[in-house]
């Protein structure tokens, strides 16, 4: 049986469960305990309106707004992805698109070019489980679509395919760095 305890404070886990910090005593053989993540302080430095993990809240150019001249992306940006109110989650899939629109956007602005909106619409997870393989989603309800050792592939694709920097070769760097190329 699965049971969901949402902003509850831990005190002890151990083998035989976990103890939170107002006493109650949850019996488990398995515990997964997850934490939140936040903006790193250094975007206290910059003023502007943030979200509940610190990010900066930026526009669809990833400028924040009472800095025009500045560019929030990865991890520091609250972004939005599309038009349904999602917004970019603190993982490497949104940091390597929001990197490659902040770049293009940045340089954009020197030269006196228009800006692409950033816009992300497909979302996916690929979560490593170790031996056991992995776990493979779609969309933003995330819908399991494989598991194991087929979701295990897909993952090792994803990370050698899409993560990894490309080879140092100028024109594939390029193409890499195209924020409207093709990316899961």
């Amino acid at each position: 049986m699965w049971r969901w305890r949402l902003n509850s404070e831990i005190s002890a886990i151990d083998p035989h469960g976990v103890t939170l910090k107002n006493g109650e005593r949850i019996a488990a053989a398995t515990v997964v305990w997850t934490a939140g993540v936040e903006a790193h302080p250094l975007s206290q430095q910059i003023a502007g309106e943030r979200d509940p993990q610190g990010r900066l809240k930026v526009n669809e150019s990833l400028q924040v707004p009472a800095h025009p001249d500045v560019y929030a992306t990865g991890d520091m940006a609250h972004a939005h992805t599309d038009d349904r109110g999602n917004t970019a989650l603190m993982t490497c899939q949104h940091a390597i698109q929001l990197g490659k629109f902040a770049g293009h956007n940045a340089a954009a602005s020197l030269l006196d070019v228009a800006p692409y909106p950033y816009r992300q619409v497909n979302y996916v997870t690929c979560l490593d489980l170790g031996g056991w393989g992995a776990v493979y989603s779609e969309g933003w309800d995330q819908k399991v679509k494989s598991v194991r050792d087929d979701a295990k592939k897909i993952k090792i694709a994803i990370t050698n395919e899409l993560i990894y920097p490309p080879a140092a070769d100028r024109a594939v760097a390029f193409a890499a760095a195209d924020p409207l190329a093709k990316f899961v």
